[in-house]
């Protein structure tokens, strides 16, 4: 049986979510095609709500997630739009769940300073040891579990990242970039812009990084499309 990475203790109550049963799973060579993401929820919340390459990804693993969007909605929608936010989390989650399988199978690993200084800064933030506490529980999580994770999302930037700097950019697209404005690129105040070959490099790297959230977004649709994902919810 596949084992969870990083598990995280329940946070929300589902007890007000009704519904019949969900089919046992929706599986798909890529992402599963689902009914009304409002519908109701089984009944009970099965442990296990997905698997995407046959690692399980657990209902408490997704909770935070949905408790992080339900805080944003006023009380009177919470329950109504309880099922529709779970998925919501779980489908993220399974977006992450891809990228990092994808990047441990690149052996992509997170630089531990990195991750080091993450953590030192989220606990300087928190400095007394009842604020840490608190902060540490808001998020479902002990400091093994927390560092865990910040190795987890250190690890997909790098990926990311990665994917991002790879991006070929188009002569066209970067020339159009270039045009808008010319004197955005090269020295700061210099007198005459510069040619576009001469800051070339400057100017696709700008793009890339305008085009970051569509680069990974498009990486995500390729991994969905040869996973096996299969959805209990």
């Amino acid at each position: 049986m596949a084992t969870t990475r990083a598990s995280i203790p329940l946070l929300l109550l589902l007890g007000s979510c009704s519904g019949p049963p969900a089919p046992d799973a929706a599986a798909s060579a890529g992402k599963a095609a689902t009914p009304d993401p409002s519908r109701p929820l089984p009944l009970p919340v099965p442990e296990v709500v997905a698997r995407v390459n046959g690692q399980e990804i657990r209902v408490r693993q997704i909770l935070p997630l949905a408790k992080a969007m339900l805080d944003k909605v006023s009380v009177a929608e919470r329950d109504r739009r309880k099922p529709e936010l779970l998925r919501k989390a779980l489908d993220d989650y399974v977006a992450r769940e891809l990228l990092l399988q994808e990047a441990l199978g690149r052996g992509i690993a997170a630089d531990t300073r990195d991750v080091e200084w993450s953590y030192d800064q989220m606990r300087r933030e928190h400095s007394a040891d009842d604020a840490w506490a608190s902060f540490l529980a808001g998020q479902g999580m002990d400091p093994q579990s927390f560092k865990a994770e910040l190795r987890i999302q250190h690890t997909v930037a790098a990926l990311v990242a990665r994917e991002v700097q790879g991006w070929p950019v188009p002569e066209p697209m970067a020339r159009a970039a270039f045009e808008t404005n010319p004197q955005g690129f090269g020295p700061p105040g210099a007198a005459e812009p510069p040619s576009f070959d001469a800051v070339r490099g400057e100017v696709e790297q700008a793009v890339r990084q305008f085009k970051a959230d569509e680069i990974k977004a498009a990486l995500v649709e390729r991994l969905r499309a040869r996973a096996k994902i299969e959805l209990f919810l």
